[in-house]
């Protein structure tokens, strides 16, 4: 069961991660600006993490959640196909935003499935899966368009959905229903409140970097092939990086994951914004993105353990809520800078450095605890 609904979270996180790789390919096809296309990302992105906190509420209170889940899959799957036909700009932003919609509703749904048992590792195991799936989605995707074009994706995009039936069926003999607890309370909402901040301004850095890194690969002289690898390779370290803080957080506490997350991603975008030799340029990338991971299951096991009677409700708020205010400061600052891809990346990689000290001097508000003996 933790497999098949990690592998679900694989498959929704593969199909989000088509848009920003092919970034550079939508701003020569449709002859915009760097600013429209990043300005589109954030929009979207904002857009359907708000909708997290309405699928958390709402949930409990289906009652063929099964059926509801196989929707949301399908969702996800295929309205990219549709990018196989001519569309216009229009078109193309209510095909993505449609796959981002359904892929925020599965979100509070997989964690709280994952977190049914109060376990840390099926948690660590749920986020994994969507970061293997996110990490396939961009070399996937600027390897297809490179080498088939988009207009073929149509054939991709059945073949995964039949595949997926299986996984879908055994989710369905095994599955529990996600029940409401009866002493909710909004007042519960502040206890959240430094996760809320700390995942908000990393989802501000990363969806950044992950929506420049491309265009800035490209404004280098690379081909579109290496800034999917960037997003690609980062998602990869990201990954034993994500278990590797959970870890950490075991053996210290959370606060300092988030310190030593954002001090790593500050430092090491500095320097690839500054580099020019090729294995470096991808190295520096590498770690900068691994080091946002270092703290993404951190937060939400901390969330949960906050709230532990609702891990639906806390996975919207340390994800739908927390991530929907990184996309709208990104949002915000693309508007503005959105054409100036090398200042976006460089005063981003300042901005961690600066979270990472505020953290350090206000470590008693976002939970500097001794550890437990």
């Amino acid at each position: 069961m933790d497999l098949a609904i990690a592998l679900l979270h694989g498959t929704v996180d593969l199909f989000v991660e088509f848009l920003s790789p092919i970034s550079p390919y939508l701003i020569k096809t449709y002859s915009v600006e760097p600013r429209t296309i990043a300005m589109l990302i954030a929009s979207i992105m904002l857009m359907t993490a708000l909708s997290q906190i309405f699928f958390a509420m709402v949930l409990p209170r289906v009652k063929k959640q099964w059926l509801l889940l196989y929707g949301i899959v399908a969702f996800v799957v295929l309205p990219t196909s549709l990018l196989s036909f001519k569309m216009n700009i229009i078109g193309l932003y209510l095909v993505f935003f449609t796959v981002f919609l359904a892929n925020a509703a599965y979100h509070p749904f997989g964690t709280a499935l994952a977190n049914r048992n109060q376990s840390s590792k099926t948690v660590t195991s749920f986020v994994s899966g969507g970061i293997v799936g996110g990490a396939l989605g961009p070399i996937f995707i600027t390897w297809w368009v490179g080498s088939l074009g988009l207009n073929k994706i149509i054939f991709f995009n059945l073949l995964i959905f039949i595949i997926l039936q299986p996984i879908l069926w055994k989710i369905k003999r095994n599955f529990t229903p996600i029940t409401k607890h009866p002493n909710f309370s909004w007042k519960s909402f502040p206890i959240l409140i430094p996760i809320w901040i700390m995942v908000g301004l990393r989802t501000f850095y990363m969806s950044s970097l992950h929506t420049y890194s491309p265009m800035y690969s490209n404004f280098r002289g690379y081909s579109l092939i290496i800034g999917g690898s960037l997003l690609s390779l980062g998602l990869v370290s990201g990954l034993f990086f994500n278990i590797l803080g959970s870890r950490f957080r075991i053996r210290f506490n959370n606060w300092l994951v988030n310190v030593v997350s954002f001090a790593g991603m500050g430092l090491f975008l500095n320097i690839f914004v500054h580099i020019d030799s090729l294995v470096l340029f991808i190295l520096f990338y590498v770690l900068s993105d691994s080091f946002m991971f270092f703290s993404m299951s951190s937060n939400v096991i901390e969330a949960q353990k906050i709230l532990p009677g609702h891990p639906a409700f806390a996975a919207s708020v340390s994800m739908g809520l927390a991530w929907a205010t990184g996309y709208l400061l990104h949002l915000s600052y693309s508007s503005f800078f959105g054409n100036q891809v090398g200042f976006v990346l460089n005063s981003i990689g300042i901005f961690s450095l600066i979270t990472s000290g505020c953290l350090l001097i206000f470590s008693r508000f976002f939970g500097k605890i001794p550890k437990e003996s």
